[in-house]
């Protein structure tokens, strides 16, 4: 049994096709959340969701573009959420919005005898939770994983790749596929196979989305922040 893990595709399809492709053929797909916002293009990242019939959690930039809320987003992407987050949701039609308004907020998920269980940011908190980035200490590790009753954990939000393996359960953070923060601009994602975990990086043709950035209207100095992001993995 093969999984491809993936999270934080941020309306970016130019690195889920190379994802795609870079993982070859798998028994089946999770997505911890952040499908869309950042990116210029999230009718085709849920199209591809939609046609995959990939499970999917609620992310908090998927929860901002469907209910016209607050994305809460890092301090350092704050403006930009915002600025992009009723643009976005003027890209979907009416079978991508309601996609976007069915999503759980979390899903048990059981295949290859292991059971799943995935959301965006953690269990303590699902939408808007940072704390558990690749640093965390295993105090915080046991505060936020306490009463989890999974094989595997899967989270996203952070865009950092994280795995973490204790006895009873691992914690896999795939990273990012659309927008990576730990200064490395390839797409992030994980598979796992028969109980083994591994995290992957792919290249890819940025200048597609680049171009895509520049067609919507932001302001000329937020297209160079999100660009400079896309490019360098990071937010400094």
């Amino acid at each position: 049994m093969r999984i491809l893990v993936i999270s934080d595709l941020h309306a970016n399809p130019w690195a889920l096709a190379a994802v795609e492709q870079d993982a070859g053929p798998v028994d089946g797909i999770l997505c911890a959340g952040d499908t869309v916002n950042y990116g210029p293009d999230p009718h085709r990242v849920i199209t591809w969701l939609r046609q995959h019939k990939v499970p999917t959690t609620l992310g908090n930039h998927d929860h901002a573009v469907a209910f016209h809320a607050d994305p809460k987003a890092s301090p350092a992407k704050q403006p930009l959420a915002l600025a992009m987050r009723d643009w976005t949701r003027r890209q979907l039609d009416e079978a991508d919005l309601a996609w976007l308004l069915s999503l759980p907020r979390q899903v048990p998920w059981a295949a290859g005898g292991c059971q799943f269980l995935m959301m965006h940011a953690t269990p303590l908190d699902p939408l808007y939770d940072y704390r558990l980035t690749p640093k965390a200490s295993e105090r915080l590790l046991s505060e936020i994983l306490a009463g989890v009753d999974a094989d595997v954990l899967i989270l996203g939000h952070t865009h950092l790749p994280l795995l973490r393996e204790g006895r009873s359960l691992k914690v896999l953070n795939p990273g990012s596929v659309g927008q990576p923060l730990d200064g490395d601009p390839r797409a992030a994602y994980a598979i796992w196979e028969d109980g083994k975990i591994e995290l992957r990086r792919v290249a890819y043709d940025q200048n597609a989305l680049l171009a895509g950035l520049r067609a919507t209207p932001l302001s000329s100095s937020q297209i160079d922040d999100l660009s400079r992001i896309i490019q360098t993995g990071t937010t400094s």
